[in-house]
Formats: C-alpha cells, sequence, structure tokens
C-alpha cells in the first residue's frame, strides 16, 4: 500500500500590494499583472526624478528648466581644440532668476548661537544666562552699551545662484508644499521635461497627459499621479 502526500500550496506576500497569495506568482513576487505593471510604473518616475536631480538644468520640484547649457566648439578660430579647456556656456531661462541659494541647517543643533566666553578676575562683570541646565557668556555691560554692527560671518557666506519662479532655491531638493500650490503647472512642466530628456536619449519614460491631469483631479501626489500615467512599453 502506497501513501501520497501532497504538499499544501505556498503562500508569498506580493511585492507591490503586500496581500499574501498563493503561487505561482506574475513575474517573480508579484500577485497579478496589475501589481507588475504598477511596480514597473513606479520603478520608471524613480528613475526619471533621479535623472532630473542629477541635470542641473531643471528643478526638480516643479520640472521647469531654469538653464541652458551650451558646448563650446570643438576648435577656435585658430583651429586649436577648446575642448579641453572649456565646458561650455550656460544661461538662464524666463524660469529662472539669481538669487540667494537655501543652505543646510543642521536641525538636530539646538544649542543657542552665542559665544561661550572666558573672562579672567579683573575683567567687567559677565552677563550669563542658562539654557536646558548649562550657563551661557553672552557678554560684558561694555559689551552691551557698545554694540557691534551685525555682519556675515566670513565662514558662512551667502550663496548666490539660479533659483526657479516656483520659489525653489535648489534645484536638487523636492518640495511638496510649492507642489501642490500649483499642481497642474507642476504636472505640465514635469511632462515637458520628459519629453525634452527623452528627446536627449537620457530617459524612457513616456507619460500620457490626459491621464496625468485626471490624476491631479483625483488629488494624488505628484509622483503618484506621474506613476499612474506612465506608458509602459
Amino acid at each position: 500500500m502506497s501513501v501520497h502526500t501532497t504538499t499544501p500550496p505556498q503562500s508569498v506576500e506580493c511585492g507591490q500590494c503586500g496581500d499574501q497569495f498563493i503561487l505561482p506568482a506574475v513575474e517573480g513576487s508579484f500577485c497579478s499583472p496589475e501589481c507588475h505593471a504598477e511596480h514597473r510604473r513606479e520603478k520608471a518616475v524613480d528613475n526619471f526624478f533621479e535623472t532630473l536631480e542629477h541635470d542641473h538644468r531643471f528643478c526638480l520640484t516643479c520640472g521647469r528648466k531654469t538653464k541652458c547649457v551650451e558646448a563650446p566648439p570643438e576648435f577656435n578660430s585658430a583651429g586649436k581644440s577648446i575642448t579641453d579647456a572649456a565646458i561650455g556656456w550656460q544661461y538662464r531661462t524666463e524660469h529662472g532668476s539669481l538669487g540667494q541659494l537655501s543652505t543646510n541647517v543642521d536641525d538636530d543643533d539646538d544649542e543657542p548661537d552665542v559665544p561661550d566666553l572666558d573672562f579672567e578676575d579683573g575683567h567687567d562683570p559677565v552677563y550669563v544666562f542658562e539654557h536646558d541646565g548649562e550657563t551661557y557668556n553672552v557678554g560684558t555691560y561694555r559689551d552691551f552699551r557698545n554694540p557691534l554692527e551685525p555682519s556675515i560671518r566670513a565662514d558662512e557666506p551667502v550663496k548666490m545662484g539660479t533659483v526657479c519662479r516656483c520659489g525653489q532655491t535648489d534645484h536638487k531638493h523636492e518640495n511638496e508644499t510649492l507642489r501642490s500650490r500649483f499642481p497642474f503647472t507642476t504636472a505640465h512642466y514635469l511632462a515637458v521635461a520628459t519629453a525634452m530628456l527623452r528627446a536627449e536619449d537620457k530617459t524612457d519614460v513616456r507619460v500620457d497627459r490626459e491621464r496625468l491631469f485626471d490624476a491631479v483631479l483625483e488629488h494624488q501626489s505628484i509622483r503618484e499621479a506621474f506613476a499612474s500615467a506612465v506608458i509602459l512599453p
């Protein structure tokens, strides 16, 4: 008499929606063709925004092209090669203007920005205050009587550069607040950016603009709307 055993169906988690399903899977770890397509669209969007982030001509927040870059000629008027000495020329578009660039701020630094002065005996009395259990010296009576004019610190100069008309001051940053102010405008310029970069063979992403605007109407985030509008090959 022979005994036959059966292996119970194996349940795995979908790599896109996270639901449990019984094998077989679609393309590795997806429960359905729809989940696989959604995964492909999200991956395409991630790759596109990464390309946009590293292309300093575009604003990562809204997709506007703030700068144009022109490559130099291979040879100068004397017939000498200049490509080793010149990278090219760049100029701002109507979407970019000269302004102060954003600087990174260490949000973990809660220490007050005051000097910790050490006065020896014989000097003027020191005005002190306490912060979080620590005592800080802020100067002497003479300092308060004859204050110095504030000035820009030499180690923290104002940085100027191209800023976007959407309000973004660093082309490599994404700001959802700025995006949500004019979501249809943002969607439009991101779609234009895909066409420009596609023409330059820097991306293969294509989007359905009608679907993109419909998704914005549905109050999806820009990335979600963009992913839903990606045309899969």
